[in-house]
């Protein structure tokens, strides 16, 4: 009787949620809405064939000026809805465009011979009568329906903070365990820097619209440092240097990314000049063939490029500043060389960077970010892999009223659980306000610079950076890299002072050079640094505090620890006199 009573109150109270929530009711249905009833403008009706919802598609998004579409004027019940729509694209991927009740937005349809489905986007449905809207942008599909199912937003789940690179640093290790914190509370502000051209960051612009306000992040690119642009001169005007002076002055975060000139065989003539050498069309570089052949001089033009980055990356390492490197981005769209000869190659080139970078150059102060374009398809098949990968980075150019729901939520479900999903490049500014009522966390996000700054208002802007679950600059912790921040005692990176940075200590003891033990910077870890660790031990790392004293049986193990690693040092020593 008393489990009865219980299951009975049980769904009780989740009937009484449920009509709280103010969403579509417990029977609620998906509403379809089939192409074949809808407004046509420029495109017709077809049945020829088979696998079609209803009486048939609509076929014919062909027109040379882009202006075929099916548009729907009906009464759909009040409510939180995804919008699917049902397609066959038999000719390959093929981009298009919808408006919901005045919101744009684009898509992707992947390739399909037969009729299936795409996740649109998100929409909170409020009017008395609904218009909606598939529009051409690259056409060559049919449109079989629309569907709203009713949606609840989910959570997220955590992500680890462990990263690929298993020898990751401290202070590496420290952004990342920052990075999963925020992740699914709160999200990052960045900002792309107009690389290369000795300007301030942010730009007067940006700041005379923001308040004062400033980005968490600085994006920036190792473009003019590729061998094939400094042959023709081209000055990268110490972009490293100075990104690396931002990070220490401000403690700001650093995302680094390299529009890569091809290493050779750039075209150089008119529209396809030696500056655009990083698109495909401008180069002949043949990528499949330099990677078959290690022994090849055209392999070993792809490694000289590898180490001139590394050479830059390096000198973030040695200041002590993380960087979040995103390489090789928008690989699927195939406009860049390193995307055009489909996954496999690319995969094959990522892997020789990560291996180059990360085993021969021993750079350990990178956050790998896989960096996909929403203008694509099919990403699925161009992932490297969880072994490579820390982070997700989606670039997304669309409509300014757009939420970027629906290419959030396909990351999602690929993706929750195993690695955060960031806003890596966009044209507009995410809405604080629609991602908190759609459940869109992204980690980051960054907007282009130039004319996308220019066309943000004041208004958007700060009521973007102004919301209580968008991160500026001055909400960061104090991060380690920054000038002004104490020495940090958390050898081990998660986060806190505590016993375990003891045992890091205590297996560095006697050791030199670039070690998380350092606690005071002076290339040595000696007695010195386990003061250090003494004064912040209790503290979470980054945050505002006193620190605490150690209770008497840490001050007893330390006691211990300390003895036995003398001991054992004046053993080796005296071992190796014998």
């Amino acid at each position: 009787m008393v489990s009865a009573i219980s299951k009975l109150r049980t769904l009780g109270c989740f009937l009484l949620a449920l009509a709280a929530s103010g969403q579509a009711s417990l029977f609620a249905q998906n509403l379809r809405y089939e192409a074949e009833t809808a407004q046509r403008t420029g495109v017709n009706v077809a049945s020829s064939v088979g696998g079609y919802s209803g009486t048939g598609y609509v076929t014919g998004f062909d027109s040379g000026a882009g202006t075929d579409k099916v548009q729907w004027q009906v009464d759909v019940p009040n409510g939180l809805y995804e919008m699917w729509v049902g397609y066959r694209s038999q000719f390959g991927p093929k981009g298009y465009n919808f408006h919901v009740d005045g919101e744009g937005g684009s898509g992707m349809f992947d390739q399909s011979n037969a009729f299936t489905t795409d996740r649109a986007g998100l929409f909170n449905l409020q009017n008395v009568t609904n218009t909606f809207s598939i529009e051409q942008s690259w056409g060559y599909y049919d449109v079989d329906y629309v569907e709203f199912r009713p949606f609840t937003p989910p959570t997220l789940a955590p992500v680890s903070s462990q990263l690929v690179d298993d020898e990751a640093n401290a202070r590496t290790r420290f952004l990342m365990n920052y990075l999963t914190d925020m992740y699914g509370e709160k999200t990052l502000s960045g900002q792309q820097h107009n690389v290369s051209q000795n300007q301030s960051f942010p730009g007067a612009t940006y700041l005379a619209k923001s308040g004062g306000l400033t980005p968490a992040i600085r994006g920036s690119d190792f473009m003019e440092y590729s061998p094939s642009r400094r042959q023709f001169g081209s000055n990268p005007r110490n972009e490293t240097e100075q990104t690396i002076a931002w990070a220490q002055q401000t403690g700001g975060v650093v995302s680094m990314m390299w529009h890569w000139n091809a290493p050779a065989n750039l075209i150089n003539t008119s529209g396809k000049e030696w500056w655009r050498g990083f698109y495909t069309d401008a180069t002949t570089f043949n990528l499949p063939g330099a990677l078959a052949n290690p022994a090849g001089s055209d392999y070993q033009l792809l490694l000289r490029d590898i180490d001139a980055i590394a050479v830059e990356l390096q000198k973030f390492e040695t200041a002590g500043v993380p960087v979040i490197w995103r390489p090789l981005h928008e690989a699927q769209g195939g406009w860049f060389w390193w995307g055009a000869h489909g996954p496999d190659t690319f995969k094959q080139l990522w892997n020789l960077t990560y291996d180059r970078l990360t085993n021969h150059h021993d750079l350990h102060n990178l956050i790998w970010e896989f960096t996909s374009s929403a203008a694509e398809g099919n990403f699925r098949d161009w992932y490297p892999g969880d072994d490579v990968v820390d982070m997700i980075g989606l670039d997304i150019y669309t409509d300014a009223s757009a939420s970027m729901s629906g290419q959030w939520y396909d990351m999602v479900e690929e993706y929750d659980g195993r690695k955060m999903i960031a806003l890596s490049e966009t044209g507009t500014l995410p809405n604080p306000t629609v991602m908190e009522q759609w459940g869109i966390n992204w980690s980051y996000f960054s907007p282009w610079s130039g004319s996308f700054v220019d066309a943000f208002t004041a208004q958007q802007l700060q009521a973007t950076l102004g919301h209580e679950n968008i991160i500026t600059l001055n909400e960061l912790p104090m991060m380690p890299w920054n000038a002004a921040a104490p020495v940090s005692a958390d050898f081990n990176g998660d986060g806190l002072v505590d016993g375990n940075d003891l045992l890091v200590w205590q297996q560095q003891l006697g050791q030199s050079g670039d070690l998380a033990a350092d606690g005071n910077g002076d290339g040595a870890v000696d007695a010195d640094d386990l003061a250090v660790w003494r004064s912040q031990f209790g503290q979470n790392a980054g945050a505002a505090g006193q620190a605490s004293v150690p209770e008497p049986a840490a001050i007893v193990m330390l006691g211990v620890a300390v003895a036995t690693s003398l001991a054992a040092r004046r053993w080796r020593h005296t071992a190796r006199r014998c």
